[in-house]
């Protein structure tokens, strides 16, 4: 009897467990953090199914499927490009029709060739017919052919060029859009009858400085045959409801592509994707992390015996729900998507032969809450369930776009109980809160997910009250401000002017105040520093201490929307930043200046750098203070005042080397460079010698080890 309740308790155990075994995918499902690391996520879709040309029941079996479609009526149009045809698949996966041979408008029979892609809307089937060189048009309903949109002829194509289309598109006005393999110019616009209107969306090149430079060497033809002088191809593309045209291409320079993507380039210039408006400006929103490229992370991997590295081979883009849109990595047979935003939603697929995984992708369309995805390899439909997960997505980015920001919320909430890395939620929740009114709870929400902008925006209301509320304390503030400033250079002045008399031995205020004299007038300041005693070693350490002070307040004081990805400060980090430069200046300067005749010693040197400071205290300090009320959009005035101080200070230093070694403008200049060169060789010596160090002590600990065994 226990043995039987024992099987019978792991019967049941097995059921409860087996709808989540069989739900199980073979592939990770996850979005990318601030830092560019995988985060995982619950699946947004699982795979369903396989359709094969079995299932479809065709007596020809597809052959090197290149591109799907499905209407508005989700029919499923397939164009099997060996067998020169296309199918066309009612919603429920019954094969209606398939359009390969015709009679033309002259009555002469005629067939498709090698067709590549398919666009279809309420009346008509548009067919790329890519080796007869022509867009091919039939009835959606019966199939029954309609007309031939040829070539387009216009003066801009160069000579010998072939017109080979691949990929088709038509607005509501009925104007054609056709990408062609061969035309690298952009996506070619035509109207209904085929007139030639122009070009959308060039791609920019990228030839390098020695290609440009040999370039001046190459004959016409040589010119004229050369690929890097011409903008790159596009390889595919979908329109939306508004005419919009989303394109894609996998020409692109990958260090460009790559170098976008690792820098955060939110630009189009080396963009794989791109959403055209009808004058060809690219108008896609980049607002995630990363620009919306495919995969971030491209360090080398194996899949299935075979290295994949760099970016992604972006082939297809497909528009979904709610706004949002998925691309194709051919290389790894990824599904990106994105919101309308640009923001990364999901990311899932791999290589592979298990139902899920992807031998080779080619093709990607939304058919109602599903995906479908096309594998080249076996011409097999692969046809992916939306999950719970990813219908909340659904949902929230719906409402949110319906401007039902209550519901936007409970659903931004519910996804946030499932995946608590999902920064899109937090986002969705600020701007929610942001619309009601409640600004600091939005700023929470967009804190947790460094949406900085979007914390700015919440922070410029709630600054605006408070201006509005205190609007006479603002200029008091600052007139308060700039009168004490007035009165401490005023004082400072009145000191300097007093120790102007030579004195066996001044004070320590004197010396110190004497810095703000040296900023205004650099070469007395810096000849009576030296000659008449007016500095000192404690003043000049004690401006170095008051720098430190400085860059640990930036550290410390800057206001989340200028320092949002702070990780703590580091006191001894902040000192050993201002010291060590500060230290191989005064050191390397001096080693250089005595070969080369210097008039300073290692005193005058230490003290003059340690003056030649103060601007990068006096500037950085108030820029460090103002962050806490100035917005995202008025950081220009926090990076000028620092670039000020910087560049103030590194006259300051070049001027005291002048004076204080007695120097003529070239050998200054010479002595300056030779000065930076010279902290570098210090440094490689260092680190060389800490080496050897290391080495020799590892040696000895290990003789000490051996000879303590033995005995």
């Amino acid at each position: 009897m226990k043995t039987a309740k024992v099987l019978l308790l792991t019967f049941l155990m097995v059921l409860m467990l087996a709808p989540s075994i069989l739900a199980a995918v073979p592939y990770a499902t996850y979005t990318y953090d601030i830092d560019g690391l995988m985060a995982l996520s619950p699946d947004a879709y699982v795979p369903d199914r396989l359709i094969d040309s079995t299932d479809l029941t065709l007596e020809i079996p597809l052959n090197s499927a290149k591109d799907i479609f499905v209407d508005s009526h989700e029919y499923v149009y397939i164009a099997d490009t060996k067998n020169n045809r296309i199918v066309v698949i009612n919603d429920k996966w019954e094969t209606q029709f398939g359009i390969s041979a015709f009679y033309n408008d002259n009555g002469v029979y005629d067939s498709l060739s090698a067709p590549e892609g398919v666009f279809v809307n309420e009346i008509e089937i548009y067919v790329a017919d890519s080796q007869n060189h022509r867009i091919v048009v039939f009835d959606r309903t019966t199939g029954d052919f309609k007309r031939i949109i040829p070539e387009p002829e216009s003066d801009v194509f160069p000579e010998g060029h072939i017109y080979t289309p691949i990929a088709v598109s038509v607005d509501a006005a009925g104007r054609i859009y056709v990408v062609s393999s061969t035309t690298t110019y952009g996506v070619i616009s035509m109207n209904t009858d085929g007139s030639f209107l122009g070009f959308l969306g060039a791609q920019k090149t990228t030839p390098s400085a020695f290609d440009i430079f040999w370039r001046r060497f190459q004959t016409k033809a040589q010119r004229a045959k050369s690929t890097k002088y011409v903008p790159t191809e596009y390889n595919n593309m979908t329109m939306d409801e508004t005419g919009f045209i989303y394109v894609t291409t996998s020409t692109i320079d990958a260090s460009s592509q790559q170098s976008a993507i690792d820098n955060k380039d939110k630009s189009a210039d080396y963009a794989p994707v791109k959403k055209l408006n009808p004058n060809g400006q690219d108008i896609m929103n980049r607002n995630g992390f990363y620009p919306p490229s495919g995969e971030v992370d491209v360090m080398e991997m194996e899949m299935n015996g075979v290295s994949i590295t760099g970016p992604s081979k972006i082939i297809d883009v497909a528009l979904g729900p709610a706004g949002m849109w998925s691309i194709i990595d051919e290389k790894r047979s990824k599904i990106f998507t994105y919101d309308q935003d640009g923001n990364l939603l999901y990311v899932f697929g791999d290589k592979g032969s298990q139902l899920g995984n992807i031998a080779n992708i080619q093709s990607i369309s939304y058919k109602g809450d599903d995906l479908i995805i096309l594998d080249k390899s076996n011409d097999t439909l692969t046809i992916y369930n939306r999950t719970e997960y990813g219908d909340l997505l659904v949902s929230a980015l719906q409402n949110t776009e319906d401007r039902q920001y209550d519901k936007a919320v409970d659903y931004w909430q519910a996804i946030l109980q499932r995946n608590a890395n999902f920064d899109m939620a937090y986002i969705g929740i600020g701007d929610s809160l942001y619309r009601q009114g409640k600004y600091e709870e939005a700023m929470d929400m967009y804190k947790y997910a460094y949406a900085v902008e979007d914390y700015s925006r919440a922070y410029k209301e709630i600054r605006k009250d408070w201006m509005e509320k205190y609007i006479l304390l603002v200029p008091l503030v600052i007139v308060v401000f700039f009168v004490i400033l007035g009165k401490f250079f005023k004082y400072a002045n009145k000191v300097n002017k007093a120790g102007q008399k030579m004195k066996e031995k001044r004070s320590f205020k004197e010396t110190f105040l004497y810095a703000f004299h040296i900023m205004f007038h650099p070469f007395d300041g810096f000849w009576d520093m030296k000659h008449e005693k007016r500095g000192s070693l404690k003043a000049a350490f004690t401006i170095v201490i008051i720098t430190i002070i400085a860059f640990i307040y930036k550290s410390s004081g800057t206001a989340y929307i200028f320092n949002p990805y702070s990780e703590g400060i580091s006191y001894v980090g902040e000192a050993i930043g201002v010291l060590m430069p500060y230290l191989l200046w005064c050191v390397s300067n001096w080693c250089l200046t005595t070969l080369f005749e210097g008039e300073g010693s290692m005193k005058d040197i230490f003290m003059a750098t340690g003056y030649a400071l103060i601007p990068i205290a006096m500037f950085m300090i108030p820029s460090t203070a103002i962050t806490n009320v100035l917005l995202f959009e008025e950081g220009a005035i926090v990076t000028l005042l620092n670039a000020l101080g910087f560049v103030w200070a590194g006259f300051l230093i070049f001027f005291a080397v002048s004076v204080i070694h007695d120097y003529s403008l070239g050998k200054n200049v010479i002595t300056c460079i030779g000065t930076i060169v010279g902290m570098a060789i210090i440094i490689f010596l260092g680190v060389l010698f800490s080496g050897l160090v290391a080495k020799i002590v590892s040696f000895v600990y290990n003789i000490y080890v051996e000879l303590s065994y033995r005995m």
